[in-house]
């Protein structure tokens, strides 16, 4: 029997008593559902109990004392953990409850209501407690270990709730803001628990007076101990009292463990956090550590995130920015395209003055002898007073203009002239806004052609006296043309020769006074600028990067930060804001690369705010401690500074103190911090206000100086510092999402974790969700948080990536969000965030994959790796020379400049994807049994080694001594180049890709080196002479040698690689006569090998395998084409540039060389394909193709529009003739590539699902008893013609019965995009220059579909073929055999293209001899 009693005090007439019962979780309640309650417990518990009904009067429900009294019978055993009730006063309608919650009694003696443990609390509501608890005391800066002591306190301060009867629903209703925490707080935390567990603040506290006594620090209570429920607000009492964590931990019946570090879930260092929940925050006599030690990095166990579809986070939105500008006229607008057109206008430019007014300059001259015209032009509503000078050529020094110069109206000034701007009338003044004429204020000074000048200097004033405008604090210059100025120097490159770049440099280079608050205004005009179109001569993306370079040069030190001139810090501040507000709007109008220009243009410059606070707080300190304002002292030097000119050094100078006061006066901690923030002796000393002194050391004012700079710190931060974490949750505050700030709050407690996987996760959570929340763009405060959290992801992965070995596969996932949410363009990185997330888990996780799941893996690393590499390459063409010019222009050290696009590239969040992919790319190919090399075509060689960016760049060279190229990039599509005798890359072309097979014809040694190591080994022998030597296991080997040693061996080998084919004859056919020919008429003479072998095909295959219908056009129709008189005058003009390149042959023959500046053979062969394209295609060739089409069932053209398309295609095969590639090719066989006959090969194209080559031959070790085939996705162009970088799906089978029906998958695809085509005809090159025996001219010639091919992003990982291994097999044995089949059929090895239709057809579209 349990009895319910209750008070007389509480019980007042008329109460009414509603009973629940609840297991583990609280009673829905309401005034009406007394009987709902009654009955239910009824029907759980078998209790006996008389209506609910008020307790009221000398009835039954009073005891014998007097008191009321309800008696429960519970009769078996109970079902329930917990009785709930609530009381109501009827007369007054009142509920009576416990604090916000249910009443609550313990039923059953198992039903523990103890707290859980740590490890079994929701992480993320311990996360979001964090959060409502930084939240409450005013989000204060924290260090990281007083972050995460008080990640522990919030923790306890759960426990202990739940120990006291509280309920997890209840916490997770103030976690997430249904409840206040300030308000539950008073109400139910301080009633229940008390005050031990509330959050410390980090605002200054009073100093305790001096000589008294420290508190004494309270040992740490171990979690478990902490967790038993009788005791636990008793604990800290006793150990306050006296008692020894022994004594108490007897009295509890408590067995303490070995004295080691307390494990905690989040794996924070035991020393970084405070040793109990009621530890101070900064309190703690003893010095700390001057560099911390706490465990190894470790991986960690997951946070446990939402699934999430990566391709929803595509950004696929374009920037509209002349939509946005359509939206405002402004009045100058008409003027500025006026003068935009005017060929004589020189310079241009318009500046805003505030107020949405403006000011045109115009500087005009129409010849070198005629005089110049600047016109300034204002719409400002003010009367405003030209107040100028000029300077000399190479000088900015303000002097007078000669009196002859002087618009009408001007007064002398000292030093200065003054002009008032006059009412302008003309016409071209004439401008209406909405049907309002809008007044306009013009001053015109005409110069003479000899005038000596280098620039106009000025301000303006208004007439007043009451407001002046200045350019970003400084004189507005406008360049005048001159005869006599000086060369333009030649660190202006070509690069840097728009308007905004010299903008730039000329405020940068030209300003005798500067400072960071300049700085920071011409920047934010600049980016406004940009924006309304004033910069047209660049796309947005450009114009934000080339800003972006000028402030990191800034943000870095190289550039000064004061130059004759003081800035108070309010001031600076202002400048920041101002600057921060109008980057953040520019994010808000932009998409793309220039959004992710203009984001990290945040990364330069701190926030701003309220700078005053810089120079108050610093007085106020030193006054608080009794630190005099005095000469001598270091403190006062740096207060000088701070009020004089305060800068972003400040803040490492105060973290540089504060390491010296917690190392107790140590001055090697201060100037370790200050060196790993760039600061040295000469700088400090070399501020306008210069500090020469080292800090003193005030034992007795140690922690209150801490307390206080720990505070200062935070001012600093949050004006000069945008992305530090704290600073910026603290500024976002309430903008933050909901759903963000569990992942904060987890963050912000476990900064500098040796867990690095859950920060990882939480780190980029938080970022996914201010993403998804659509609140970002624009958002200066948010992109500032965004950015201080994408920065700790980056920290937290360089400090796991290194100790974690495969382990940080676990990283990847996250990282790789990190970097989606950071690229403007992000799809090719959303696919392979995709394809990761279907690799087994095995992968992701960092365990043991086999070799399957390792194959897998390999292809998205090589694709993710092929991603990066984008990256890095488009960030280097944006501001690589665009940096380098600004850096010479600044005069900034040299390799300041020539690293600072490795240095952006380093310090993003791609870097450290980069990092992950060097740890695991090892492992991965160890268990797929991939080595570090792939030998393509495996031929011993010994060259000359020369590093080129791309086989492209010099596929028309000849090496006039045997070359090994190490090509950076290689597509696929590239011509060998003569003299070449190897070629080594980092790419990976496909096996079985045009360049792969020429390498084997050419017997020049073909290999990808996935291994950084002996890449750069070979970079790194350039100009030596060195002999490869591939294995048989796969590897190539390699050893130095002497010229002389090396043309001894290469008489052997590869004598013949740079002299013409021996016996090769192109026989140049006749025109048969006929315009179109079908299979039945394929012969020699009239059609190529493409064509009669199809035909050779019909009957000799399975009857499971497809020929497609075909019909061509024969040798010589081009030629015959040419005959007609309309296309007399292309013949001619290709006649003489086929003869000049002739020409060029015969030099390259003679190993002489051409005599003028003529154009190059490649320059010749463009004109010849623009010659080519131009031809009139006879009607005849229409009607006989449109009939042959019917007769062999292929559906001709539909309408005129389509038969255009037809014809541009057949001429693009037929110019195809003058290929470079082809004709470098032929050049190097002795060939003449005029003697090229072409005939063309029309087909229905068949719908593809994969596309697939085979070589009936494996053409990696020559092996005839082994087939090789590879597979891509939708048309095979993309794997034959280098069109689409990454791998193949490649796979090979021995052509007995058992090997071809268990193929082997050798790699899986790592290509980013397949190329799909609509239902359409495809005219293939059929020359009679491809198939010559012992000549590879496979793919020297184009196949163009009549419809443009489309390339769309797909993900391998998804597909059929590699998630259904049973598919898988069939899909790969069915292709093998079809190539044993073939080569049966036709007796020799074959070069085989076919195409899987989506129910599963085969169709072999083309077959050839395997050369």
């Amino acid at each position: 029997m349990i009895r319910l009693s209750v008070s007389r005090a509480t019980c007042r007439r008329g109460a009414c008593c509603c009973i629940g019962a609840s297991r583990e979780e609280r009673t829905t309640r309401g005034a009406g559902a007394c009987r709902e309650l009654e009955l239910a417990l009824r029907a759980r518990c078998s209790i006996r109990i008389a209506r609910c009904r008020p307790l009221s009067g000398k009835r039954a429900w009073l005891d014998t004392n007097g008191r009321a009294r309800v008696v429960l019978h519970l009769d078996g055993e109970e079902a329930s953990d917990f009785l709930n009730f609530v009381l109501k006063d009827d007369a007054t309608n009142t509920w009576y409850d416990n604090n916000g919650t249910n009443f609550k009694v313990e039923l059953r003696a198992d039903a523990s209501p103890s707290a859980p443990k740590l490890d079994q609390l929701p992480k993320d509501l311990c996360d979001k407690w964090a959060w409502v608890r930084w939240d409450f005391v005013g989000r204060p800066q924290r260090s990281a270990e007083a972050a995460a002591s008080e990640y522990d306190r919030g923790v306890s301060e759960m426990k202990e709730l739940l120990a006291r009867g509280r309920v997890l629903d209840e916490l997770w209703r103030v976690a997430e803001g249904k409840w206040k925490y300030s308000d539950y707080r008073k109400k139910v935390v301080t009633p229940t628990i008390g005050d031990g567990t509330a959050p410390l603040s980090a605002q200054p506290q009073a100093q305790q007076p001096a000589g008294a006594p420290a508190a004494a620090a309270l040992p740490a209570i171990p979690e478990d101990l902490l967790g038993v429920q009788a005791y636990i607000l008793v604990i800290n009492d006793q150990l306050a009292a006296g008692s020894s964590l022994e004594e108490v931990a007897g009295r509890l019946n408590y067995t303490l463990k070995q004295p080691t570090p307390p494990a905690s879930t989040r794996g924070t260092p035991a020393g970084s956090r405070a040793g109990s929940a009621t530890s101070s925050l900064d309190g703690g006599a003893a010095a700390a550590p001057a560099r911390p030690s706490g465990p190894p990095p470790q991986v960690g166990a997951p946070l446990g995130t939402p699934k999430r579809n990566p391709l929803d986070m595509i950004k696929r939105t374009a920037p509209n920015l002349s939509a946005e500008r359509s939206v405002v006229e402004r009045p100058l607008d008409f003027l500025v395209q006026r003068f935009a057109v005017d060929p004589a206008t020189k310079w241009r430019r318009t500046f805003p003055l505030g107020g949405k007014a403006e000011m045109l300059v115009v500087v005009r001259q129409e010849a070198e002898n005629k005089p110049i015209r600047v016109d300034l032009v204002t719409d400002t509503a003010s009367d405003v007073v030209l107040h100028w000078g000029v300077s000399p050529i190479g000088s900015r020094e303000w002097v007078m203009p000669d009196d002859g110069v002087l618009p009408e109206g001007s007064m002398v000034m000292h030093k200065a002239v003054e002009t008032p701007f006059l009412n302008c009338d003309d016409d071209e003044c004439d401008v209406e806004i909405s049907g309002a004429k809008v007044p306009l204020q013009r001053i015109t000074i005409n110069l003479p052609a000899d005038h000596h000048l280098g620039a106009l200097l000025f301000v303006l004033r208004s007439s007043d006296n009451t407001m002046w405008y200045k350019d970003a604090g400084g004189n507005f210059t406008v360049p005048l043309p001159s005869k006599d100025k000086p060369v333009e120097d030649t660190r202006s490159m070509d690069v840097i020769k728009d308007e905004l770049s010299r903008t730039i440099i000329e405020a940068e280079v030209n300003s005798s006074m500067w400072t960071l608050m300049h700085r920071f205004n011409k920047a934010a005009d600049l980016v406004s600028e940009v924006l309304n179109g004033y910069y047209d001569q660049l796309d947005v993306a450009d114009a934000m990067s080339r800003i972006y370079v000028w402030l990191r040069y800034s943000a870095t030190r190289h550039l000064t930060w004061q130059r004759n001139y003081n800035t108070q810090p309010r001031i600076l501040s202002a400048a920041q804001e101002r600057l921060t507000n109008t980057i953040a709007n520019a994010h808000g109008r932009t998409t793309g690369e220039a959004q992710e220009w203009v984001r990290m243009m945040l990364t330069t410059v701190g926030r701003g705010g309220d700078g005053q606070k810089i120079r108050d707080e610093i007085l106020h300190i030193m006054h608080r401690n009794h630190i005099p304002e005095r000469k001598g002292l270091w403190m006062e030097e740096w207060h000088q500074k701070l009020h004089n000119n305060t800068t972003p050094d400040d803040v490492p100078i105060c973290e540089a103190y504060l390491a010296f006061l917690e190392g107790n006066g140590n001055i090697g901690a201060y100037w370790r911090v200050l060196s790993d923030a760039g600061i040295t002796r000469q700088r400090l000393e070399g501020f306008d206000r210069a500090i020469t002194l080292e800090p003193e050391y005030y034992p007795e004012k140690r922690d209150a100086l801490i307390r206080d700079f720990r505070n200062y710190l935070g001012i600093l931060k949050a004006v000069h510092s945008g992305a530090d974490l704290s600073a910026s949750a603290s500024a976002a505050g309430n903008r933050i999402p909901g759903s963000c700030r569990g992942y904060l709050g987890y963050v912000l407690s476990h900064v500098g974790d040796s867990q690095i996987l859950p920060l990882l996760e939480a780190c980029v959570e938080a970022r996914t969700e201010l993403a998804l929340s659509g609140t970002l763009p624009g958002s200066r405060e948010l992109l500032y948080l965004d950015l201080a959290l994408e920065d700790q992801a980056r920290q937290a992965a360089e400090r796991g990536v290194g100790a974690a070995g495969f382990g940080a596969a676990a990283f990847m996932r996250p990282l790789l969000q990190n970097l989606c949410l950071s690229l403007g363009n992000n799809e090719e990185l959303c696919y392979c965030l995709k394809a990761w997330n279907e690799l087994p888990q095995s992968v992701r996780t960092g365990g043991r994959p086999n070799k399957e799941e390792a194959l897998l893996a390999v292809a998205v690393v090589n694709r993710v790796r092929r991603a990066l590499a984008d990256i890095s390459d488009r960030t280097v063409n944006r501001i690589g020379d665009v940096s380098s010019a600004y850096g010479r222009a600044f005069g900034v050290e040299h390799w300041a400049y020539e690293l600072f696009a490795e240095e952006v590239i380093r310090g993003g969040p791609a870097f450290a994807v980069s990092l992950v992919i060097t740890a695991i790319e090892p492992m991965l190919r160890n268990a797929a049994a991939l080595g570090a090399w792939q030998v393509i075509s495996p031929i011993a060689a010994t060259g000359r080694v020369e590093v080129v960016a791309g086989l492209h760049e010099v596929q028309d060279k000849t090496y006039d001594t045997p070359t090994v190229l190490i090509a950076e990039q290689v597509t696929g599509e590239e011509e060998i180049p003569e003299g070449c005798v190897a070629v080594i890359t980092p790419d990976a072309p496909d096996v079985l890709s045009h360049v792969s097979v020429r390498a084997r014809n050419m017997r020049v040694l073909f290999a990808t080196c996935h291994d950084d190591g002996p890449l750069k080994q070979l970079r790194e022998a350039k100009g030596k002479w060195l002999h490869f030597t591939p294995s048989a296991s796969g590897a190539v080997s390699w050893n130095e040698t002497t010229a002389e040693a090396a043309g001894a061996a290469d008489d052997s080998s590869h004598s013949t690689v740079s002299k013409p084919t021996k016996g090769l004859k192109i026989e140049v056919p006749n025109w048969c006569g006929r315009w179109v020919v079908g299979m039945d008429e394929y012969k020699d003479g009239v059609v190529g090998a493409k064509s009669k072998n199809l035909a050779g095909l019909r009957g000799r295959l399975p009857d499971n395998i497809n020929l497609p219908a075909s019909v061509t056009l024969p040798f010589g129709c081009f030629e015959q084409a040419l005959e007609l008189k309309e296309n007399q005058d292309i013949k001619t003009k290709l006649k003489k540039h086929v003869d000049e390149v002739h020409k060029h042959s015969k030099h390259h023959a003679d190993h002489t060389t051409s005599n003028g500046t003529g154009p190059s053979p490649a320059a010749l062969l463009a004109e010849c394909r623009k010659l080519a394209m131009q031809v009139v295609v006879p009607k005849q060739i229409r009607d006989d193709l449109a009939q042959a089409m019917k007769g062999a069932g292929i559906p001709p053209p539909e309408t005129e529009e389509r038969w255009a398309l037809a014809l541009e295609a057949l001429r693009g095969v037929w110019a195809s003739k003058y290929n470079d590639r082809a004709y470098y090719s032929l050049r190097k066989a002795g060939l003449d590539f005029d003697s090229v006959r072409m005939a063309v090969l029309v087909q229905r194209v068949v719908p593809a699902q994969y596309a697939f080559v085979i070589h009936t031959r494996n053409p990696s070790n020559n092996d005839e008893r082994e087939v090789f085939c590879e597979l891509v996705k939708g048309l095979g162009e993309s794997l034959v013609s280098g069109m689409v970088p990454g791998s193949a799906v490649a796979f090979k089978a021995a052509k007995d019965e058992a090997g071809l029906g268990s193929p082997e998958v050798l790699c899986y695809a790592s290509k980013s995009e397949a190329m799909y085509v609509r239902d359409s005809l495809i005219f293939r090159s059929d020359s009679n220059g491809e198939d010559l025996e012992g000549y590879a001219g496979a793919g020297l010639y184009e196949s163009i579909t009549m419809d443009p091919s489309l390339l769309k992003k797909v993900d391998y990982m998804e597909d059929r073929l590699v998630q259904d291994p049973a598919y898988r097999r069939d899909l790969l044995s069915r292709i093998c055999r079809l190539g044993a089949s073939i080569e049966g059929a036709l007796g020799t090895a074959q070069d085989i293209e076919g195409v899987v239709a989506p129910d599963g057809a085969i169709t072999v579209v083309q077959t050839r001899p395997q050369v």
